[in-house]
């Protein structure tokens, strides 16, 4: 959706609010990075431009902008802007959780990824899980088709799979693989992801990718049957040799979906000393307005 004015903003804003107040009761810190970049070809999305015989990008993806950083142990999050070669960018807010268990990590980043929906009045919607090694293994012995069925994945025609030079039965192995969609699988990895996790609304859905390259394995997106689009979604990746996983909301969709107002309880006050009770109050963390 467009943004239609300041009332979108001022909306936009609540959210914001309520997601960083979301991510740091789960211990994540707000990172916040340049506009502009130089230019690197380790970096996705961005709009790119020439200054003084150099090339830049503004506002990249966030995670491949992370890449560039010596990170030990790490849990960020991030409120922004991020374009994608015009000049009217996606709203995104997202958490890295970098050098930990890998299935630890994921189970938590899911995790935050749920109360961050349910701290904006979000209820309804489910998370699907999938493998990007499953794919692997399913494509070791067909490597030279591996493209064409990750174009078929992406672009969700099995039509591209059925017309290559392929077995009978390799087929009914990828549209089995491609069609499932489930609680429960034969790949350990994600059944205990589902098990630490433990929420209804997760499944696995091998038919689910993720167009991002730094992806290293589990990979997950978020839907509510309110929208026809993905709210969001994640995976893990691979930071300098240690494990990390990450997601990324849509602004824009939470704005369509989101049912937040301001924070009730304000406290009024009038008065020539208004001001100086209003700092005490302020700094006990009650919010306050101050009338004329």
């Amino acid at each position: 959706m467009a943004l239609r004015g300041i009332r979108d903003y001022s909306r936009m804003a609540i959210i914001s609010s309520l997601l960083r107040r979301n991510f740091e009761l789960w211990g994540y810190r707000e990172v916040v990075l340049p506009t502009i970049e130089p230019y690197s070809e380790t970096l996705k999305g961005g709009t790119k431009f020439a200054y003084n015989n150099e090339f830049y990008l503004i506002k990249p993806d966030v995670t491949s902008r992370l890449l560039k950083y010596e990170i030990d142990l790490a849990k960020l999050y991030y409120v922004g802007e991020v374009l994608d070669g015009g000049v009217e960018g996606k709203w995104q807010a997202g958490v890295e959780f970098i050098g930990g268990e890998p299935n630890f990590m994921t189970a938590e980043v899911i995790s935050v990824l749920i109360t961050s929906l349910e701290s904006l009045g979000i209820s309804e919607f489910y998370i699907d899980l999938g493998s990007l090694e499953v794919w692997r293994k399913a494509t070791e012995d067909i490597e030279e088709f591996r493209e064409t069925v990750c174009r078929a994945l992406q672009r969700r025609n099995f039509g591209l799979i059925e017309k290559l030079p392929i077995g009978k039965d390799k087929k009914e192995e990828l549209w089995n693989l491609f069609n499932f969609r489930g609680k429960e699988s034969n790949y350990p990895k994600l059944t205990q992801i589902l098990k630490l996790v433990d929420d209804e609304r997760i499944f696995v859905d091998f038919g689910t990718v993720r167009p991002l390259p730094y992806y290293s394995d589990v990979i997950f997106e978020v839907y509510s049957p309110l929208l026809g689009r993905p709210i969001g979604g994640g995976g893990e990746y691979s930071f300098h040799g240690k494990p990390a996983v990450g997601f990324a909301l849509d602004l824009r969709a939470l704005l369509e979906l989101a049912s937040v107002r301001e924070r009730k309880g304000r406290k009024f006050l009038r008065g020539i000393s208004s001001f100086r009770e209003a700092r005490k109050l302020v700094s006990m963390g009650i919010p306050v307005e101050v009338e004329r």
